[in-house]
């Protein structure tokens, strides 16, 4: 009876363990001062990320400009992006820019952001994934989640591997 439980137990864990290295973690953005009738507006503030696993939610610990580039990433999770373009891409975003404009709060990107400034805020964004990570009990090495693809030219492109959904809050 208890060696079947124990056995029901490890193919449960195998069966989580492929899900995870198939899909990726599961993360939660939460949007903050979200204008009714409307989806993720420019001018939304960023409020948490959360990592959601089994029935745990873990904030993942990121500070306001690395939590506008992993929502960045995420909702261009579909294309590997250097560091070059992600800096063109967080200086024209229109969210990105206008971040936390309801709420009147000073941290926009108001000047451009360098692709050296991409290159170690994906370092820290790591850091922080690695944090939440291990707080969550999980063993996933966070270079496999935001995934770094090099080119034929190395040329080094960074994706975001995870599920995302949103959540807006009003306040």
């Amino acid at each position: 009876m208890q060696s079947e439980s124990v056995v029901r137990m490890v193919a449960l864990l195998a069966a989580e363990r492929a899900q995870l290295s198939m899909r990726g973690p599961y993360f939660c953005i939460r949007h903050r001062f979200w204008q009714p009738e409307t989806i993720c507006t420019p001018g939304e503030m960023i409020a948490e990320i959360r990592l959601q696993h089994r029935a745990r939610e873990i904030s993942v610990p990121l500070s306001s400009r690395l939590m506008i580039l992993f929502d960045y990433l995420a909702r261009h999770r579909h294309l590997g992006q250097c560091a070059e373009h992600i800096a063109a891409g967080l200086t024209v975003d229109p969210f990105s820019r206008r971040h936390g404009a309801y709420a009147k709060t000073s941290l926009k990107l108001n000047k451009g952001v360098s692709r050296t400034a991409v290159k170690q805020q994906v370092m820290r964004l790591r850091a922080g994934l690695r944090r939440a990570f291990r707080k969550a009990g999980l063993s996933l090495d966070p270079r496999r989640v935001l995934v770094s693809e090099t080119t034929t030219t190395n040329e080094t492109r960074y994706r975001l591997r995870a599920s995302v959904s949103w959540e807006h809050l009003e306040f």
